[in-house]
């Protein structure tokens, strides 16, 4: 039962407590929403409606501003009491405890609350808005009065400044001051909504005029003085230019009849006082000038190169043609005694076909510049190629005569190698014939004949009309490797057949001793004597020697070798 009563307690006491939480919330709430009233209320915009109401404003504005004026009174005397009085009902309630149905109508007021700031911030921000207004439209009506006056006052300084463009920049400035008398009239009577939308449109205009004002000008200048001289100076060139023979890669004499047609454009755009236009023709008039210029000026300093390298170009194709002579002639001379394997004498006559080339263009501009019309700057980059030509095609003449140069003194090399060839095989023969050995083996004697026909054949070349030194250069070196080896060949055979002799001689003293001595000394001469194979007989009888009496093959060989140095020093 205590229990209960507890457990009572504590919901009544939670129960009050919400209550007087609420209570307190509610309260606070609406004293705030009270408090936003109360500054409303506490800062009137009469002095603002006054100062605005004095401009004697009318049109649009004066509509605008009747409309704020009933809207602030009917905020300040209708909605906000009605409000303030709403919420003290809300409050009597509050303190009366009825709190459960007063959360929608409590929010629903501070909404009212906020809406009513929100539109006095509105009104208020429009009366200033009309206010500046006002100030803006009196200020701008200084400013353009004095500005237009500015304005006319070039205009009549420096009207000779405009040239053709004077009538219609005095035209347009009537009709921007007429503008602006509308302006300052509707400005004055109040209408300052129309009035933004007239001084939107004055300033653009007056913009576009100052602009003009400041371009036309050196337009103008281009125009009077600066083309006409440039124009003048350009057919008195043109004249003087084509009496002097010269021709020019573009029509200058069509140039000058669209500058002429420019220029008359050009004043049509400037008397309109048509700024882009007339930009854009002058800037056309300019690049057109210039081009003309640049290609007179291209051809003239064309031909003062051209003449002052015409005697070098002369000298050059004269060297050129010179050596061109000379290098077939004696091309032909060696092509009778010797084969040209490298298309010596095709490479020379095509060097001589770009020399005829050359030289038919040279005579073709020499025989022209006195009598037609000559376009300079073609001839200069046609010479400039020629003297690159000159160049590359002079270096490739020294190359192939540099090619040829040597061929007869390779031609005596090879005689004389070949002779050299010649004494050495038969020094060869001479040793092996002072052996008086009984025969030669038939691969040596099969390479010897090789050889000597390998040399014969050389002597048969090098004796023909014509000489092919680059296959005969090639023979040379095999003839010399083949040579070689017969040498060594002919050593071995000398070598092996002196020390298969020694080798015999000094195994009498072990052949009645040593049957397998005796067995290689039979095998060793048979091998010597009949088969003359000397290697291997030698190989025989050392290999028998050595097993009765080791290192005797050694020593035996190194006295032989010290007895032939000693005879090839003698």
């Amino acid at each position: 039962m205590v229990v209960v009563l507890v457990a009572i307690v504590l919901v009544a006491v939670a129960i009050y407590a919400t209550i007087l939480f609420l209570q307190r919330s509610y309260d606070e709430r609406i004293v705030a929403a009270k408090n936003e009233i109360e500054k409303l209320v506490e800062t009137p915009l009469e002095a603002e409606l006054t100062a605005v109401e004095a401009l004697n404003l009318s049109g649009d504005s004066l509509e605008e501003f009747t409309k704020v004026k009933h809207d602030y009174h009917a905020l300040i005397n209708q909605q906000l009491p009605e409000l303030s009085e709403h919420l003290n009902e809300l409050q009597a309630k509050v303190q009366g405890y009825q709190l459960v149905k007063l959360t929608s109508p409590l929010k629903a007021r501070e909404q009212q609350v906020a809406v009513a700031k929100a539109q006095y911030d509105e009104l208020k921000a429009t009366l200033v808005e009309l206010k500046q207004t006002a100030e803006v439209h009196k200020k701008a009506i200084t400013e353009r009065k004095e500005e237009y006056q500015a304005i006319r006052k070039t205009l009549l300084a420096k009207n000779f400044s405009y040239g053709p463009s004077i009538d219609k920049l005095e035209e347009e400035l009537s009709a921007l001051e007429k503008d602006f008398d509308k302006y300052a009239q509707v400005t004055q009577a109040g209408d300052f909504v129309s009035s933004n939308e007239l001084l939107r449109s004055l300033e653009q205009k007056t913009s576009v005029l100052k602009i003009a004002l400041k371009k036309l000008p050196p337009i103008y200048r281009n125009l009077k003085n600066v083309f006409p001289e440039q124009l003048t100076e350009l057919k008195t060139g043109l004249a003087q230019l084509t009496k002097e023979k010269y021709a020019f890669k573009e029509d200058v004499a069509q140039k000058i009849t669209q500058i002429e047609k420019l220029l008359q454009e050009d004043e049509a755009y400037l008397k309109a006082a048509d700024v882009p236009k007339a930009e854009a023709c002058d800037q056309e008039l300019a690049e057109l000038i210039d081009s003309a210029y640049e290609v007179m000026e291209n051809e003239y300093e064309a031909k003062v190169k051209v003449t002052r390298q015409e005697e070098h170009f002369a000298e050059f194709l004269k060297h050129a043609k010179h050596q061109e002579k000379e290098l077939l002639i004696e091309l032909d001379r060696l092509s009778q005694n010797y084969t040209l394997n490298h298309n010596e004498l095709e490479d020379a006559h095509a060097l001589d076909e770009q020399l005829k080339a050359i030289s038919q263009r040279f005579e073709a501009y020499l025989a022209a510049k006195d009598k037609r019309p000559v376009v300079y700057s073609q001839i200069l980059a046609e010479q400039t190629k020629d003297l690159e030509s000159l160049t590359k095609l002079e270096e490739e003449q020294k190359q192939i005569s540099e090619s040829v140069s040597d061929l007869f003194e390779e031609e005596k090399e090879a005689v004389a190698a070949v002779q050299g060839f010649d004494n050495d095989i038969h020094r060869l023969k001479r040793e092996v014939e002072n052996l008086n050995l009984p025969g030669l083996p038939s691969d040596y004697v099969e390479y010897f004949f090789k050889v000597g026909d390998e040399i014969e054949q050389l002597d048969r070349d090098l004796n023909k009309i014509q000489l092919d030194m680059e296959q005969i250069a090639h023979d040379l070196i095999n003839t010399q490797s083949d040579l070689d080896v017969l040498a060594q060949k002919t050593q071995e055979i000398i070598d092996s057949s002196a020390l298969t002799e020694e080798m015999l001689q000094y195994a009498n003293r072990y052949r009645n001793k040593y049957p397998e001595v005796a067995a290689a000394y039979a095998q060793a001469y048979e091998l010597f004597a009949r088969e003359y194979d000397y290697m291997s007989a030698l190989d025989t009888i050392s290999e028998a020697l050595e097993t009765v009496e080791p290192g005797c093959y050694k020593r035996i060989e190194n006295n032989y070798k010290d007895s032939a140095q000693r005879r090839a020093v003698v």
